[in-house]
């Protein structure tokens, strides 16, 4: 009887480690919305996955949700355990996020904040917003903060309503596809990160894009950078070690900065609440 017992406790001990075995061998999913398309944008993020992957000890696995519907699906179904995203998006479901994680992203000059430019054709006869009525404008997603959000109200504070002044507007990609778009008059302006211009001359001479055809006519307000965090439920320890190691990347650091660059991020900070006050006023004034 006694030796039935224990080989009952051996059981049920090996049945219990191969559990504990599997769960500790359950991906780290993180999840980033793109900027450009989901295979360009994977392999921007993959060196950030490895890096996350060797210094946390944990089996990061890097996703990019196809839309902002497939994002907010995975959410509240629980496959998706970090989230890279504009906060915006972020306050639209920040119920679901645990605010002790909360990590803002900084910008390549390692700054807190990022705006967007509405670029034409030096061509175009375009030299103000207010010229944009009864044209055709290209924004970016509807989750990026600076080529969106801030590009709408640019025209709407200078009198533009983009559903009924502009003969069309549409919701491009990547910098390089919107500019691609300009350059080649498919539509008249296009809202394109600030930084696009003059960090990205190579790539638009990879594209066929002469830059000096293209004209910068007006910047967003700043608005924050993108942010960092766990869903509610996200077991302290891995948090804990996720936020360090991403705390940890120093843009001065040639190795971190090989990390860094092909993001278009210059690092981690900590994130109150107080910092989405000024998007708060922004989505209200929609």
């Amino acid at each position: 009887m006694i030796r039935l017992f224990a080989m009952l406790l051996i059981m049920l001990f090996l049945q219990v480690t191969s559990i504990s075995a599997e769960v500790q061998k359950k991906p780290i999913t993180i999840a980033v919305l793109p900027c450009t398309d989901i295979v360009m944008t994977f392999k921007k993020f993959h060196p950030l996955a490895t890096y996350l992957t060797q210094k946390t000890g944990l089996p990061i696995r890097l996703v990019v949700p196809e839309n902002l519907t497939k994002f907010e699906t995975s959410i509240h179904n629980g496959e998706i355990d970090f989230a890279l995203q504009d906060p915006h998006t972020f306050l639209k479901l920040s119920n679901l996020f645990d605010k002790d994680s909360l990590l803002r992203a900084l910008n390549l000059e390692g700054g807190t904040t990022q705006s967007g430019v509405i670029i034409v054709r030096k061509d175009s006869g375009i030299h103000k917003v207010t010229d944009l009525k009864g044209k055709t404008v290209m924004f970016g997603p509807k989750f990026s903060a600076s080529k969106w959000l801030a590009g709408r109200l640019l025209l709407e504070d200078n009198g533009i309503n983009i559903e009924k002044d502009l003969k069309a507007y549409l919701n491009g990609g990547c910098c390089e596809d919107i500019a691609f778009n300009v350059y080649l008059k498919a539509v008249d302006a296009g809202v394109v990160c600030d930084h696009f211009a003059g960090e990205h001359e190579d790539k638009q001479k990879e594209l066929g894009i002469d830059a000096s055809q293209i004209m910068v006519i007006a910047k967003t307000k700043d608005v924050p950078m993108k942010v960092f965090s766990a869903r509610k439920g996200i077991d302290k320890e891995s948090i804990i070690k996720v936020r360090q190691a991403l705390l940890n990347l120093d843009r001065h650091n040639p190795d971190d900065l090989k990390i860094l660059f092909p993001t278009e991020l210059g690092g981690f900070k900590g994130y109150s609440d107080g910092d989405f006050g000024l998007i708060r006023v922004m989505m209200s004034s929609k």
